[in-house]
């Protein structure tokens, strides 16, 4: 199902087109692609924003999803799964990056450096969680967010985490240098 733009809290000076972009790239990239696509569907964007944080007066993005935990996102102690855990921090802020860099026009095709996470409290089968993702750097060459994972239903902090990402470049072949290395 897509969603609908006036599904989605746009907050500060978010063009129309950007926002039915975002949606677009959201939706894609998280309910299309093959890996964990059961837990992609069920995420579901509530808030969209930008702003200039106080500090720096840079601009900087902020998201909110939601989702419910179901038996596909489980581990065996029948809580919140780590791989399901990353991929939830993954994806948040890689969605979160490329909208800033959306509103700003500028690029936002990154390759993850590092990502990690810190888990705080379980989240066990039925909790609705939301997952909030807050862009902390945009640099040329690297980017960076931070990502808490909410219980709003029982009140608790579950998993902070951490996402770097790099611009993307090939290496650039040089038959030579390869030949004389041998």
């Amino acid at each position: 199902m897509d969603t609908a733009v006036e599904s989605v809290l746009f907050r500060g000076d978010v063009a129309p087109a950007v926002q039915r972009q975002i949606i677009e790239f959201s939706d894609f990239h998280l309910k299309e692609c093959a890996f964990a696509q059961s837990t992609g569907q069920n995420l579901v964007l509530r808030e969209a924003s930008v702003f200039k944080r106080a500090e720096d007066r840079k601009m900087h993005s902020k998201l909110v999803y939601e989702i419910t935990v179901g038996e596909d996102m489980l581990n065996r102690q029948h809580t919140l799964h780590g791989g399901c855990t990353a991929f939830l921090v993954d994806v948040c802020s890689s969605v979160g990056l490329a909208f800033l860099g959306m509103v700003q026009g500028r690029p936002s095709d990154f390759v993850s450096q590092t990502i990690i996470t810190t888990f705080h409290a379980p989240a066990p089968l039925g909790a609705k969680l939301h997952i909030i993702s807050t862009t902390t750097s945009f640099g040329a060459r690297t980017v960076a967010s931070r990502v808490e994972i909410w219980d709003v239903t029982h009140g608790r902090l579950c998993v902070s985490g951490v996402h770097n990402k790099m611009a993307p470049r090939l290496p650039t072949p040089t038959p030579e240098s390869f030949h004389a290395r041998l």
